[in-house]
């Protein structure tokens, strides 16, 4: 399943791409409620992180890896751990004074999740709209 976003946020591509990768910002605009990098060390690919909130109407626990990571272009992650094996992809291209931010999340449900593919696949739908409503929000009330 692959579901691909984009939203137009008021922001200078450099300010969007630094808070999207400030790891301590995470739970402001994602469903993560916790979070924290294991090991230690800068954001950089291979960098991982734990954490946990509410994803997909439940309480989730996971690892995430940084994958991608090319300052103020690309960010990405994919999940080490959990019920749901995925890969999110964020691309910021700027858009005059704007930046356009299109979010890809494509994966596939493991678990009890792997018999519910469509209703997992319209869960991931609705949580990066939400997501990027939410990070569209932060970011414009700030300027």
């Amino acid at each position: 399943m692959k579901v691909v976003k984009t939203v137009l946020i008021k922001r200078p591509i450099e300010d969007v791409f630094t808070y999207v990768t400030d790891m301590k910002k995470v739970t402001e605009w994602t469903p993560a409620s916790e979070i924290r990098q294991i090991g230690s060390g800068p954001i950089c690919v291979g960098a991982c992180y734990w954490q946990a909130g509410e994803f997909f109407g439940r309480r989730l626990e996971f690892t995430t890896e940084i994958t991608q990571y090319e300052a103020p272009r690309q960010f990405g992650l994919k999940s080490l751990t959990g019920p749901v094996t995925l890969e999110t992809l964020m691309l910021f291209e700027p858009s005059g004074e704007n930046t356009r931010v299109t979010m890809t999340g494509e994966g596939e449900p493991g678990g009890l999740f792997k018999f519910a593919r469509s209703l997992v696949s319209s869960m991931l739908d609705k949580q990066l709209d939400a997501q990027l409503e939410k990070l569209k929000r932060r970011l414009e009330q700030d300027s």
